[in-house]
């Protein structure tokens, strides 16, 4: 190699470290621990504004309660509370009760990230720790569009969750989410989805689902807003959810899909295809057939974070039923991007059903009550449709077991 382009090497290589060593200076005493006062939950969390403001998981405050303590790196201590959370993007926001100027950091622009990208991952792995200060995590940028989040080779652990990751400007681009088993499967919120949801964070909204995280579902993937079921070789709308793209366009329960934008649909296949080969904002016509009338509504189509907006806000309006207000949560983040037959176990979360089961991250469910599942989707799908008071049975690919494994989860009442 030239004497030039080794130096090149060693100079890039010093740059680096030298704007690394800043960040971290600058930055270290704006990364907090997020404990939850009521539960045990702990998470980590940065400081983004001078009253106390903090970025962190959506599932961190979700698991916390109202009431938190926020510790800095230091052993200080100090009261705090949750805000709003984006539940379906993962992204929460909280802040510190008590009066003070405090140490924050700049929120950075997560659509400027380039792959490839030198970024700064920092937390509180496996709980605050007075003995150490938060771990230093240098890693890359490896995909930016994957279920619309960004996705690096920085090494986290459980505790991790919600904590910042810093381009080398010293700048919040992301916040720590799923923590994987492997290098490649850490996934971080990106800072423009806290972006577009400040307002309603900071105002206490919380809305969308972390059930729909588990589906493994595109946020930007556009959505009809209805469930169907075909019966007879007929394609019925078996339910219209409020505040969707089909109610607002006319579309009722039980209508019959005869086509969509002209083309016969013979199977339901052929609409799903259809909505998803479209585009957010796109209008399709759906034909179909109500009683003895021959019926075409005009949808704009809306995406999955959309949709799931809407459904929170009339959540809000509407008390949930017995059913939906009892029904359990697995507790499992699912792989929608892993190349298996089944769905893919991404991570547990601790206290679970999941976790108390004996579910594992990188387990491969083949089967749920015999049923052949086909993917993370579906798995989601067949878990919000089950039975109360029940007992599932998972079957279970293990790494390093042979046979599959039967995991029984009672969804109690």
């Amino acid at each position: 190699m030239p004497n030039g382009s080794f130096a090149g090497s060693i100079e890039q290589l010093k740059e680096r470290e030298k704007k690394v060593k800043k960040v971290v200076s600058e930055s270290m005493s704006t990364v907090v621990a997020v404990v939850g006062d009521d539960q045990p939950a702990t998470g980590s969390g940065v400081i983004v504004s001078e009253d106390g403001l903090i970025m962190t998981a959506g599932h961190v405050t979700e698991a916390a309660g109202k009431k938190l303590t926020i510790i800095f790196p230091d052993g200080r201590s100090v009261k705090g509370e949750s805000l709003g959370a984006n539940r379906s993007r993962d992204a929460g926001l909280a802040r510190i009760t008590e009066e003070g100027k405090w140490p924050f950091a700049k929120i950075g622009d997560s659509k400027k990230a380039e792959l490839g990208d030198w970024l700064i991952a920092m937390g509180h792995p496996g709980g605050y720790d007075l003995n150490r200060s938060p771990p230093i995590r240098l890693g890359r940028l490896i995909s930016s569009g994957t279920m619309g989040m960004l996705r690096t080779d920085c090494t986290l652990v459980g505790g991790d969750s919600g904590g910042p990751l810093f381009n080398l400007e010293g700048e919040v681009i992301g916040i720590h989410s799923s923590i994987g088993g492997s290098l490649a499967e850490n996934r971080h919120v990106p800072s423009a989805v806290f972006q577009s949801g400040w307002d309603r964070m900071l105002a206490g909204e919380i809305w969308g689902s972390l059930r729909m995280m588990a589906a493994g579902v595109d946020p930007h993937r556009p959505m009809l807003g209805v469930r169907m079921n075909e019966s007879a070789g007929n394609i019925v709308v078996d339910k219209v959810y409020a505040n969707s793209p089909a109610q607002k366009a006319g579309i009722m329960d039980g209508d019959q899909i005869l086509r969509v934008d002209g083309i016969e649909a013979d199977q339901m296949s052929d609409v799903v295809e259809k909505v998803a080969s479209s585009k957010v904002g796109n209008k399709i016509e759906i034909q179909v057939r109500r009683g003895e009338e021959e019926k075409t509504f005009s949808v704009r189509l809306v995406s999955w974070e959309d949709l799931a907006s809407g459904l929170g806000k009339e959540q809000e309006k509407t008390p949930p039923s017995s059913d939906e207000s009892s029904r359990p949560e697995l507790g499992i983040i699912l792989d929608a991007e892993a190349e298996a037959e089944g769905a893919v176990v991404f991570e547990v979360i601790e206290n679970s059903l999941a976790a108390s089961s004996g579910f594992m991250a990188g387990d491969v469910v083949k089967e749920i009550n015999g049923a052949k599942i086909n993917g993370a989707e579906e798995m989601a799908s067949s878990i919000r449709s089950a039975d109360l008071g029940k007992r599932i049975r998972f079957a279970v690919q293990r790494k390093g077991q042979e046979e599959l494994l039967n995991v029984d989860v009672l969804f109690g009442k």
